[in-house]
C-alpha cells in the first residue's frame, strides 16, 4: 500500500473514530481518539482531528459501556498505527464498517 493511501486511510479512521467513538466519550474515549489522530502524517491534521474529537464531546451521549469499551482499547492497545495500517488491526480497534451487506447464498 502506498504512502499516499495509508494516510488517506488514516485520515478517514480518524474521522470516523471521531464520529463513532471519541465524540461524548469522557476521558477514555478522548485519549483513544488522539492515538488514532497521532497516527496521521502531520501536525495540521492531527491538531484537527484531536480537535473534532474533543468539539464532538457535548454533541453525542456516552455510556458507561463506551466508556469501558474506550478503556479497554486504550489498555489493549488496539488501535496503534502498525494495527491501523491492516484491515484486522481497523476491526480490532472498532473503526472497521462495512458499506454492504454480502449477499447471502441462496441454494
Amino acid at each position: 500500500m502506498s504512502l499516499r493511501k495509508v494516510v488517506k486511510v488514516l485520515r478517514l479512521l480518524a474521522c470516523m473514530l471521531t464520529v463513532t467513538l471519541a465524540a461524548g466519550c469522557g476521558d477514555s474515549c478522548l485519549d483513544l481518539a488522539s492515538k488514532v489522530c497521532n497516527c496521521l502524517p502531520d501536525d495540521g491534521t492531527r491538531a484537527e482531528c484531536n480537535r473534532r474529537a474533543k468539539d464532538s464531546e457535548s454533541v453525542f451521549p456516552v455510556s458507561s459501556q463506551d466508556q469501558a469499551y474506550c478503556q479497554h482499547q486504550v489498555d489493549t492497545n488496539a488501535c496503534d498505527c502498525t494495527k491501523l495500517a491492516t484491515a484486522e488491526g481497523k476491526a480490532g480497534c472498532g473503526v472497521a464498517f462495512t458499506l454492504f451487506k454480502p449477499a447471502s447464498a441462496s441454494p
